[in-house]
This record gives C-alpha cells, sequence and structure tokens, in this order.
C-alpha cells in the first residue's frame, strides 16, 4: 500500500487545522514532510537485519585502480561482494582505517589471495586493498537515502501505517512555526515511533536473525572449494 504527496498534505493540514490556511505554503510543507520521511526512514534502517530498503549495484574491478564510485543515493553499506571463477559470489571484509597498508603485500585476487581482499568505504568511493590485479565483478549490498516526494502523485510506501509519524510530523512543524500548542501531537508521535521501533523488528519472524562467525566465512568457502 502507498500514500501520495498530496494525501500527506492533505491529512497533516487537516491535522494541524490548517486546511483553509495559507499560512505554511505547499512547498514548505512539502519540506516538512520530507524531513519525516528520513526520520521514519533512520528508524527503519536502524534495524539492519529487516532490511526495508536493501539494494544492491554491481561493477567491475580494473587492474590497477583502487577506488570505484558509490551509487549516487548510497546510505549505508551492508556487504561486499566478489564473484570468482565467474560463477561464485564471494563476500570480503572492510579493513581498519589504521590497517590501510597492511594488505597491500597480498597483491593477488586469486582464489588463493582473495581471503586477504579487503575494502573501505572512504568518501563518495569505496576502495578495495590490495589494488585489484585483473577484472573481477563485484556487487555492493547497500541501503538507500531516503527517497524525496516533490510531485503530487509521488508516493511513499505505507508499511502498517507508519505514514502516521510522517503527517503527525509535518502538523507539529506546522504548528511550532504559528507558535501553537503541540503537546497533544507530540505525545501521539512518541506513541507511534516506539510502535515503529517494537513493529519493525525480526521482520522474517520465521527464521530469526542470528549471530554471524564472520572469522569462519573465509574458511568455510575455501574448504567447501577445495573438496569440490
Amino acid at each position: 500500500m502507498s500514500i501520495t504527496l498530496e494525501e500527506l498534505k492533505t491529512q497533516s493540514r487537516q491535522l494541524a487545522d490548517m486546511s483553509d490556511n495559507e499560512f505554511i505554503s505547499d512547498s514548505e510543507l512539502t519540506n516538512y514532510i520530507n524531513f519525516a520521511i528520513s526520520e521514519l526512514h533512520d528508524m527503519l534502517v536502524e534495524n539492519y537485519e529487516s532490511e526495508y530498503f536493501l539494494s544492491t549495484e554491481s561493477g567491475t574491478t580494473v587492474s590497477g585502480t583502487a577506488e570505484y564510485a558509490l551509487p549516487t543515493n548510497f546510505y549505508k553499506l551492508r556487504g561486499v561482494d566478489i564473484k570468482l571463477n565467474g560463477t561464485d559470489w564471494f563476500s570480503i571484509n572492510a579493513f581498519n582505517f589504521n590497517e590501510r597498508n597492511r594488505y597491500e603485500e597480498f597483491g593477488s585476487w586469486s582464489l588463493q589471495g582473495i581471503s586477504n581482499v579487503r575494502y573501505r568505504v572512504m568518501g563518495s568511493n569505496i576502495r578495495f586493498s590490495p589494488v585489484p590485479d585483473n577484472a573481477l565483478s563485484y556487487k555492493i549490498w547497500y541501503i538507500p537515502v531516503a527517497t524525496k516526494l516533490v510531485s503530487d502523485s509521488d508516493t511513499l510506501d505505507d508499511i502498517n501505517q507508519f505514514s502516521d509519524f510522517v503527517i503527525l510530523t509535518a502538523a507539529m512543524k506546522m504548528l511550532i512555526k504559528e507558535e501553537s500548542d503541540v503537546s497533544v501531537l507530540q505525545a501521539e508521535r512518541n506513541r507511534i515511533e516506539q510502535k515503529i521501533r517494537q513493529a519493525s523488528e525480526n521482520r522474517d519472524a520465521g527464521q530469526p536473525a542470528s549471530i554471524s562467525d564472520i572469522y569462519a566465512e573465509n574458511n568455510d568457502f575455501l574448504y567447501t572449494r577445495g573438496r569440490s
């Protein structure tokens, strides 16, 4: 289910009792709504295991090139994979900044050397270490920034009526500018926020998240490949 920007504006004005009031322009109200959407986005992003907004982007390494541009809508990284042998995807780990030169001595991105390949997000790029020595496909799993609504027909994915948080926040901002009391709306907004934080956890109720053994990931892959 989705809700349009026009519907969000209408309901926000109704809640603030400003349906026939031009004190808040449509463009200003749109800014309030997009601000509220970004707050809702962050709440849902906090619980990484729920993966409400997970996206992927693929690329190919170039021999001698260490850094590659991140997606233009990049917000937070969830993981990086490298494809080996043309068919097998292999997860790689990040390096700490104080270890930025540690892996440079491992020059090969072969099957034997892939366990020493690391990445790090640096500004608007992702950097691989050691520097790639051949062309390999890589995949970035990431969370995008919140999408801004511009046209009245633009829609927000209204997960379980979470749009109530957006409407309440926008209405509060309207009333704050008017220097009106927002205590009642604030209390309701706090209740909705708590509901969203609790309800958004464990999206996959059938298979709850478990602790990952990050140290075994590479060894398990190499062990399996060595026995095939």
